[in-house]
């Protein structure tokens, strides 16, 4: 099964790397306590996961969001400030959990459900708004 196009393919054929190739190991993934007296944390300060779903900045931008709408409502007197923070380390591991438990199980290359399976299938025949949802939908974005 080649996952390159033909035409990268040929142009690929003759040649090989400038250089070896890096990786890592062992990422460390974890949830910590994303605020204290003076300071919040946002994306992979605050929650990081194996980089193979490259969601960093997605993460970061989410969760600055819901920090910003949190401090707002701490700082126009509709929540007490620590009450605020407190809401949005619940936001953020609700919205952050489910992502962070598939990227962990991609990350280990755990095979796709069978579920999956037919879902995947389906999305090979579906409309592109169709497919749209069902990636904003997986990974967050919609």
């Amino acid at each position: 099964m080649h996952i390159v196009s033909p035409t990268i393919a040929e142009r690929l054929e003759d040649n090989s790397p400038a250089e070896r190739f890096y990786g890592i190991a062992d990422v460390p993934n974890f949830f910590r306590k994303p605020y204290g007296p003076g300071w919040a944390l946002v994306g992979d300060a605050g929650h990081h996961r194996d980089p193979v779903g490259a969601h960093g900045i997605s993460d970061a931008v989410r969760d600055a969001s819901i920090l910003a709408e949190e401090v707002h409502a701490a700082l126009t007197g509709d929540k007490v400030m620590e009450r605020a923070l407190g809401d949005y380390e619940r936001r953020r591991n609700e919205a952050g959990f489910p992502l962070y438990e598939q990227n962990c199980r991609i990350a280990a290359f755990v095979p796709p459900s069978v579920d999956e399976l037919r879902i995947r299938a389906a999305l090979r025949t579906a409309s592109h708004e169709d497919v749209n949802a069902y990636f904003g939908a997986r990974y967050g974005t919609r």
